[in-house]
């Protein structure tokens, strides 16, 4: 526990070290936020979230790409940047600007996640749960998700790439939906997967292991690049380069393409999908 609180320590102080301006938001949400955040619960009571076996069915049966958004991408927002281990996204405006444009986009391609496990629950519940130190993570999300929420729109689960939350992860079937499509695998240190063959073909590229952004536009290219000849019905990228996935995903997007915003699914899964 203790080397766990230093690595945390340490992260906040390069948060800070590296955009100053971060530690207002970051005390805003100590000392301010912590303390309205559940007043915020009530403007989700009609916000249509899908469930985790839901959010699956509708990316594999209508192809759809898909953004997932944790408690990360508010504190990035609000300036702070992104730190984790040893890998990180220092905190650019640009950046910031273009999540935005993705959190409020009403696309029927595109299926964007959220955690309303944790956004709608309490304080009081996280305590019950006894998980109540997570409670903090989730403040920011509860304060200004509402900001860019379409009561029109229908939202995804963030976690339903993780065995954790969604318990019946239908391994089977997405392997399956796989194989039939041109996999473009987008993230760092490739070489874990040994060029193994997860669809009717597969193509890799290296993505950095930090700052992904500072470099978006050379990993754009490489993309497109990769499938300027492949029919576009047929083809998957999955990408995992942090929040410059979500911006990649909606290009692709946009260009009628099916993506997916894989997280740490092949770290969590890739035993099982190898298998």
């Amino acid at each position: 526990m203790e080397m766990r609180q230093l690595i945390i320590w340490n992260n906040r102080f390069r948060k800070f070290l590296d955009n100053p301006v971060a530690i207002i938001p970051f005390f805003k949400k100590r000392f301010y936020y912590n303390l309205i955040a559940d007043n915020y619960i009530d403007k989700y009571k009609d916000t249509k979230f899908l469930s985790y076996e839901q959010t699956i069915n509708e990316i594999l049966c209508n192809n759809k790409s898909i953004v997932r958004f944790g408690d990360d991408v508010f504190d990035f927002l609000l300036g702070i940047g992104l730190y984790f281990n040893n890998w990180k996204q220092v905190y650019k405006k640009d950046l910031a600007n273009k999540l935005e444009s993705v959190l409020a986009l009403n696309n029927k391609r595109l299926l964007i996640c959220f955690n309303p496990e944790f956004i709608l629950k309490s304080k009081k519940e996280f305590i019950r749960e006894g998980i109540g130190n997570e409670y903090q993570y989730w403040i920011n999300s509860k304060i200004f998700l509402a900001k860019y929420i379409n009561k029109n729109q229908i939202y995804g689960r963030a976690l339903a790439f993780q065995e954790k939350y969604n318990k019946n992860f239908p391994y089977s079937r997405v392997k399956e939906y796989l194989k039939t499509k041109n996999l473009v695998i987008v993230t760092s240190k490739i070489c874990r997967f040994n060029n193994k063959n997860f669809g009717e073909t597969t193509q890799y590229i290296e993505g950095p292991t930090s700052n992904a952004w500072s470099r978006y536009n050379e990993i754009k290219e490489q993309i497109f690049h990769s499938i300027k000849k492949l029919p576009k019905e047929k083809t998957l990228i999955l990408i995992s380069l942090g929040p410059v996935s979500k911006i990649l995903i909606l290009d692709l997007t946009e260009r009628g393409y099916t993506a997916w915003d894989t997280g740490q699914f092949f770290d969590i899964s890739l035993k099982k999908i190898t298998e």
